[in-house]
């Protein structure tokens, strides 16, 4: 399920819970923003480990497997010039019930010492299933925490600081444009934000700053890609496509499916606007864009170069296109410039 700003985990909170409570015994440690997950796991270290005790109270294994017997060894090791040790589990693929002994991981878990907090840490896109009984072993033990992005005014608040950080400033308008074009992953961020400032040769950074140097994310080429086809700037929309090709950190299944979501949200608020409905249903539909004030806009004004009819069409070319990449063996590079031709034919 998509995240929602009602769902999302409040960083601070947990945070503040960490300081005044102390070290839980488990933590599960997840979610596609990796940047706050370490911030996180930083901090729960500086609690268990003080300085001149992680040589001897810190342990680290390393998945997809897990060493039942090495994990026990070191989460029942006592503490050394410390009163807490910290197990770090990197990896480990507990979806996988072969690679570990599931039975001797849910007894482990039922008598984790007092001194011991094991985190198992999972890197972004990875989700432990929560209908297996050790994963739900994990989460009753401790604290299941899932880190995502925390919304568009909690980024542009950071984006500013960081900025400051450069000596630069940032107004919020153009903060909220900056996550639109180099999208919300934080980690992803600071390299463009520090590009960025770099850049700038007045004190405020500029829209034209930031469209000179920042590396666009996938999802803002393929909105500038429907919006071109939109306007009927096929020639513009070409280009777009081969630059998307050109970004081999996204394969074309993924890319078509960002362009398939696109095409949905058109049409969401498509029929917002012709039904006279407003933002409300949009993020009903898409909970992706709650609290996300200028994208929303964006797509609200996009939406209008498109009938519904056509967008409509253009969600089911996307899920043809998709067979064929699944089912016929076509060449997925060639499959997606065959569903740009055929969207930019459909005009009516």
């Amino acid at each position: 399920m998509a995240r929602t700003d009602k769902d999302a985990l409040d960083y601070g909170a947990e945070l503040k819970k960490l300081r005044q409570e102390g070290p839980a015994r488990v933590y599960i440690l997840r979610g596609d923003e990796d940047y706050l997950r370490d911030s996180f796991l930083s901090e729960l270290k500086k609690l268990c480990l003080p300085e001149g005790t992680e040589a001897f109270n810190y342990h680290r294994l390393q998945g997809p497997n897990l060493d039942m017997a090495a994990l026990l060894e070191s989460a029942e090791a006592m503490p050394f010039m410390g009163e807490h040790t910290l197990t770090e589990v990197r990896d480990f693929d507990v979806n996988r019930t072969t690679a570990y002994d599931p039975e001797a991981l849910r007894d482990f878990l039922l008598d984790v010492p007092d001194w011991a907090t094991v985190a198992f840490v999972f890197s972004p896109g990875y989700s432990p299933d929560s209908r297996l009984a050790a994963v739900k072993a994990m989460k009753k033990a401790g604290a299941d925490l899932c880190f995502t992005s925390p919304g568009e005014a909690a980024l542009v608040r950071w984006v500013i600081r960081r900025m400051e950080d450069l000596d630069k400033t940032i107004d919020p308008h153009t903060a909220s444009y900056l996550l639109w074009v180099c999208g919300d992953r934080m980690n992803a961020l600071i390299p463009e934000i520090v590009k960025i400032a770099g850049y700038a040769k007045e004190k405020a950074v500029t829209r034209s700053d930031i469209d000179a140097v920042a590396k666009k994310a996938p999802e803002t080429t393929i909105f500038n890609l429907t919006d071109a086809l939109g306007a009927g700037e096929y020639d513009k929309a070409a280009r777009l496509l081969a630059d998307l090709l050109a970004d081999k950190d996204e394969p074309p299944q993924k890319q078509l499916a960002m362009v398939s979501e696109q095409f949905r949200r058109l049409y969401v608020a498509r029929v917002a606007a012709d039904s006279g409905q407003g933002a409300a249903y949009i993020t009903a539909c898409v909970p992706e864009l709650s609290g996300r004030s200028y994208p929303l806009q964006l797509l609200q004004r996009a939406c209008k170069k498109f009938p519904a009819a056509r967008l409509a069409r253009a969600v089911d070319l996307c899920v043809r296109c998709d067979y064929a990449m699944k089912d016929t063996g076509g060449e997925p590079e060639a499959l997606m410039k065959e569903l740009l031709a055929r969207l930019a034919l459909d005009r009516a």
